[in-house]
């Protein structure tokens, strides 16, 4: 199908949005709009990514009523991915949180108008510029980046936390030194988000399409990658950066099957990007209001990061440290300019392994675990059941709540679209850019297992609808 060369201003305001969207992403809590509603269950508060979201799946549906035969390579397999969201939809009828269930089916719809608008319309309007677009998302990722370690700096010299939008357990008297939550809601979600340009970056660095005139050469390829995974360590989140660990040494193994040894080069860079960040952590220990040194810094991060298997030692003794797991709930102040924790915080581990087994035990017949309790219910029934003390709290596992909302047919449509996506993709994209989206989609799925929800995750599924749209398709495909 020939690319569409529309001038309308409804595709000018969709191309303005799509160009921004990767930077607005990063904006997923701050700015946040609290809604004047009352929930004891949920809180009811808009991001600049849900307004986005909506508005823009709003002009997306206009669009497609308009595009008469929009570019499908396969009508069936794309409407097979439908049965997920029309039996999460369902589920609402037998939910015991009903309000939670249709915002939740609400904003998943959203996602998947939005999604196939992605991939579809603007692979056919000549209009779009890829290239202006990869411009956006990567210089608009290095500017977030650049906050993050300006939080840290301001945090060490004490400004106030209102001032550098840190969360409560990001401060240095958490562990000694600032990990940044950037204008996300926690650290786990600003590691997340440097996912994909740190994998992105990387495939820059290693294609074969460089040139002198190439808008990312290798040297600026190289700055940007080693900035992003920087930032990624910086963050502190064991979720992102085990996910991306994973991912790059999946990409690894990859290439070196495929004999594409350059490939080994990106080892180097990682260790280099997390010893830089390691110092980094030591000197802001050092520098902090409390009484850690660059060597307890550095004993705590690596003790923390390996869960507590390797302690070098460093640090001296805490007597904060059996305090809980970081968070927006812990407060501030634990006396006497020592830090909280003085390494690994096993409740962190242990807390969320507890809500796991709190969400198994409570499915008690074989209907519940096939068709769960409906979407958005599992805060309410594991308050319900006095496993929990409040109906706000999350099970912090994406496949464990899905599992006690929608059951063991909920979990298996999901697991059935995730199979019908890597085919398309296997169908649509070249061998390089194939292997990206899948190390894109193993990060994601394990980063899955650290958190669940959907507001402060949009970027899991738009972020990889994105780089579809950046990448060259292979011939076959064009042909379709």
């Amino acid at each position: 199908m020939k690319k569409q060369q529309s001038k309308s201003p409804l595709n000018k305001v969709c191309l303005t949005l799509l160009y921004l969207f990767p930077v607005i992403l990063y904006f997923s809590y701050y700015p946040i709009l609290l809604l004047p509603l009352n929930s004891d269950s949920m809180h009811l508060e808009l991001s600049l990514p849900l307004i986005w979201l909506v508005v823009f799946t709003v002009i997306s549906i206009v669009l497609l009523i308009k595009i008469r035969r929009p570019h499908n390579p396969s009508k069936k397999i794309l409407f097979s991915l439908l049965f997920f969201p029309i039996y999460l939809s369902l589920s609402i009828f037998w939910s015991k949180n009903p309000l939670r269930a249709v915002l939740t089916v609400g904003i998943l719809w959203c996602l998947y108008i939005s999604i196939y608008a992605i991939v579809v319309i603007f692979t056919t309007i000549k209009r779009f510029d890829k290239e202006k677009f990869l411009k956006f998302f990567l210089f608009g990722s290095l500017g977030v980046c650049l906050f993050c370690w300006l939080q840290c700096i301001l945090d060490i010299f004490g400004v106030p936390r209102e001032l550098t939008l840190l969360c409560r357990g990001c401060t240095s008297q958490m562990f000694g030194f600032p990990h940044p939550s950037g204008f996300a809601i926690e650290p786990q979600f600003m590691g997340n988000l440097l996912i994909v340009p740190s994998l992105l970056s990387l495939y820059l660095l290693f294609s074969h399409n460089h040139s002198p005139k190439s808008t990312f050469p290798k040297r600026l390829s190289l700055l940007l990658s080693s900035v992003f995974i920087s930032t990624l360590f910086l963050t502190f989140s064991r979720g992102a950066i085990y996910s991306f660990l994973v991912a790059t040494i999946f990409l690894l193994i990859i290439n070196l099957i495929k004999k594409n040894h350059h490939y080994l080069i990106s080892l180097p860079i990682i260790v280099i990007c997390f010893i830089f960040t390691l110092v980094s952590q030591g000197v802001f220990s050092q520098l902090s209001y409390t009484n850690d040194t660059f060597l307890s810094g550095i004993d705590k991060t690596v003790s923390q990061l390996s869960l507590g298997i390797i302690n070098p030692g460093f640090s001296r003794p805490n007597p904060g440290n059996a305090e809980p797991e970081p968070s927006s709930d812990v407060p501030e102040d634990p006396g006497e300019n020592l830090s909280v924790f003085s390494g690994y915080v096993e409740e962190s581990t242990d807390i969320r392994l507890n809500l796991n087994s709190l969400a198994l035990s409570a499915i008690a017949s074989p209907e519940q675990a096939i068709f769960g309790f409906g979407l958005g219910s599992a805060g309410t029934i594991l308050f319900e059941q006095g496993k929990i003390a409040s109906k706000l709290e999350i099970i912090q596992n994406e496949y464990f709540s899905l599992l006690l909302e929608t059951g063991i047919l909920g979990l298996t449509l999901a697991a059935l679209s995730l199979v019908i996506i890597i085919y398309v993709v296997k169908k649509s994209f070249a061998l390089p850019e194939r292997f990206l989206l899948y190390s894109i989609f193993l990060a994601f799925l394990l980063s899955l297992n650290f958190f669940s929800g959907l507001p402060n995750a949009l970027h899991i599924y738009l972020f990889t609808a994105f780089v579809c749209i950046m990448l060259p398709r292979s011939l076959h495909s064009s042909r379709s």
